[in-house]
């Protein structure tokens, strides 16, 4: 029995996706990077998802968002089709481009952690020591994107893209406010970012410099081959968290909501695989609710 989901309407995550054995199929090309944000923004417009920080590096991707509708799982799926198709007509591949796994999605129990998980998100590339600064990233990234800001993209061209296939021609992005900071004036949540990006950008230049490391630099970043991959061994069967939250009370009480789900998700999972196909799943519930019609609690008042 595969760990349930639960989605609630409303919530706010830092999700990250990697790819098939951390290859980097996603290597910023040009028609990679184009084709990124026009399938962000299109399933993001298709399913209501409001995207707060975003960044793609060579062998994964981050996006903090929220999800209004309580689609994650639907908006993901689209996410990953558009993206894994394009990626694999481009790069003349007919495996899979993502990793077997799911995606990882963490939910964010405060207006603080949104903002930790954005920060992290935009100083992914920076950490990662491929570039000085997140700015000098060239992949896809909402580093320099003002909140309330939109652009738009249009659909690229060629491999995976018929101009007669169906998919809009032009999609827009708007980068949404971070939750809980409605009440700073206007530019001032922009500022805040900006300051605390530039001040994780120099704590990780210091403890590259104190360990004697130096950032690739995009020129050496291009010349990767896309069926490559990182030497270095990833960490295997560890922590699968659900949910942040540096305030240790709010921590503790997301993972109590968590726990308590998933307790009662799977004795009701057990009633229904003995035939009682009338007992009803914990509010949140995601596939059985959406495959098989189980009927669910409403959400909590």
């Amino acid at each position: 029995m595969s760990l349930a989901r639960r989605i609630v309407p409303g919530s706010t995550y830092l999700i990250s996706r990697r790819t098939l054995d951390r290859m980097f199929l996603l290597r910023p090309d040009d028609f990679i990077v184009r084709t990124f944000y026009y399938c962000l923004a299109l399933a993001a417009a298709e399913y209501g998802i409001l995207l707060h920080g975003f960044v793609c590096l060579s062998n994964h991707f981050h996006l903090v968002l929220t999800d209004p509708a309580g689609v994650l799982p639907l908006f993901m799926e689209r996410l990953d089709g558009l993206m894994g198709r394009a990626v694999n007509a481009y790069r003349g591949r007919w495996e899979y481009c993502f990793s077997s796994g799911s995606y990882s999605a963490v939910r964010l129990e405060s207006p603080d952690d949104v903002l930790d998980k954005v920060i992290y998100t935009l100083a992914n590339p920076v950490l990662a020591g491929l570039v000085l600064r997140a700015a000098d990233w060239k992949g896809a990234s909402s580093v320099g994107w003002g909140f309330g800001e939109s652009r738009e993209f249009s659909r690229p061209v060629g491999h995976f893209f018929n101009p007669h296939g169906g998919l809009p021609e032009r999609v827009t992005l708007t980068l949404a406010p971070l939750p809980g900071f409605d009440d700073l004036p206007a530019g001032a949540l922009d500022e805040l970012v900006r300051e605390r990006l530039s001040a994780r950008e120099a704590e990780i230049q210091d403890a590259f410099r104190a360990a004697g490391r130096a950032f690739l630099g995009m020129e050496r970043v291009m010349h990767f081959d896309p069926e490559d991959r990182p030497r270095t061994h990833e960490p295997r069967r560890g922590l699968n968290p659900r949910v942040a939250g540096k305030d240790t009370a709010v921590r503790v009480e997301g993972i109590r909501a968590w726990s308590g789900f998933l307790a009662e998700y799977r004795a009701s999972w057990r009633r229904w695989r003995d035939g009682d196909h009338g007992v009803v799943f914990p509010y949140g519930t995601w596939l059985m609710r959406v495959r098989h019609q189980a009927a669910c609690h409403p959400a909590p008042s």
